[in-house]
């Protein structure tokens, strides 16, 4: 029952902490509130024995902001916190026997004073700090307070204090917000990412598998060869079950569920992408030198799926066409040109959807992320993609995979 009980206000107290302003917990109202009621019950104290209801009182009032906010769920607000400490202040001075020697009563109005000026700022602090000035001035004409000059310094440092808790939680408000941008830009970039490797993915393989699965059509119609045909139907079926592999793969990014460890395709690679689109009847030549164990996993990720995507666009707008693609790997830079020898007009549309579709789009984002430049276009003897991407010294990766030849 007891147990119940404890784990039932832990929970509201959770719930309620969600709504405390930025900056506060738990800990620091609790801090303030015992501040409040022991400034109160020593000045209850002070005060003669006839004096203790009006100090319970007081001390009632001063509990109600914290009463409020826990128990009705109103909002923790300055100006009830203004409003109760205020008049537990006045009860203790003006309901009580008085003057009292080091009276402790103008200390809650102290209290509030930097409380208000914490929840709201310099304004609003200085409005507190106007208001209990005139109860302490107040309480001082009619001779119920003395060491007024005192009481007041101390009342400007209460201000002082609570603007300078202000300032802090600004800056920790300022901080969150710009770690949720932050947060958020680095979503959006992931969902643009796997947007991309999803793009490329299935282009490719349906791409290819659609070659494979004309030539199985042809083979069947012309030329009536049912082991050729067979064998094209074989290959689109591999090329579907790696495709799916690859979207779960990328897809199980979107969530916690568990992936395979296969790596992603790199440079190496490139040369049995190639062999891909050649056994599915693509004329695509390919021609590579240098060291690809310089190349790091992610250039060596963006140079394979931008000969996947052109590759792609080839095989679906001009699959007739001779191609190449060249790669030109040094010790500062890696180059991949994938060139479609075809005249101009025949390859107006072979960027997918223009020039600045997505598959275009994705390419020169993977580019510009690492530092590269990327041209797409025609060029005098056709249509071609060009780009060249800086490698990093300090990020040699080697990658297995087919070997690169030319």
């Amino acid at each position: 029952m007891l147990g119940d009980i404890a784990r039932g206000i832990r929970a509201h107290a959770r719930r309620r902490g969600y709504a405390l302003p930025v900056g506060y917990n738990w800990a620091i109202v609790l801090s303030f509130d015992a501040t409040v009621v022991g400034a109160g019950l020593i000045a209850m104290l002070q005060r003669p024995a006839v004096d203790v209801p009006a100090g319970l009182l007081a001390i009632v009032v001063c509990v109600a902001p914290f009463a409020l906010f826990y128990i009705s769920g109103i909002e923790f607000k300055a100006p009830i916190v203004w409003a109760t400490w205020t008049a537990a202040a006045a009860v203790l001075l003006f309901a009580t026997s008085t003057p009292i020697a080091n009276d402790f009563a103008p200390l809650i109005a102290v209290l509030m004073v930097g409380e208000v000026a914490a929840l709201v700022g310099v304004w609003g602090g200085f409005l507190a700090f106007l208001s209990a000035a005139t109860l302490l001035l107040t309480a001082g004409a009619q001779h119920r307070l003395d060491a007024i000059p005192l009481y007041f310094g101390i009342l400007g440092m209460g201000w002082l204090v609570g603007y300078l808790v202000h300032t802090q939680q600004r800056l920790m408000r300022q901080q969150q917000e710009a770690q949720a941008a932050l947060a958020q830009h680095a979503a959006t970039d992931e969902r643009r990412r796997i947007a991309r490797e999803v793009h490329d993915v299935i282009a490719h393989s349906l791409s290819v598998t659609l070659l494979h699965v004309t030539g199985a059509r042809r083979g069947l119609q012309q030329d009536r060869d049912v082991d050729d045909a067979v064998e094209a139907l074989e290959q689109a079926e591999r090329l579907g079950r790696q495709a799916m592999a690859d979207i779960r793969r990328t897809v199980g990014l979107l969530d916690n569920a568990p992936m395979g460890t296969a790596p992603e395709p790199g440079v190496d690679d490139i040369g049995c992408l190639v062999d891909d689109f050649v056994r599915a009847g693509l004329d695509v030549r390919f021609d590579g030198t240098g060291r690809t164990d310089t190349v790091s996993a992610t250039v060596g990720l963006a140079l394979y799926r931008i000969a996947q995507e052109s590759l792609a666009n080839i095989a679906k707008h001009a699959p007739d066409a001779e191609s190449t693609v060249l790669l030109r790997i040094s010790r500062t830079s890696a180059a991949l040109t994938v060139l479609n020898r075809l005249p101009v007009a025949a390859l107006a549309g072979q960027s997918g959807q223009g020039i600045d579709g997505r598959g275009v789009r994705g390419m020169r984002q993977r580019v510009e992320l690492l530092g590269g430049i990327i041209s797409v276009g025609p060029a005098d003897d056709g249509w071609s993609v060009r780009t060249n991407i800086p490698l990093d010294d300090t990020d040699q990766v080697p990658r297995g995979g087919c070997p690169l030849r030319s």
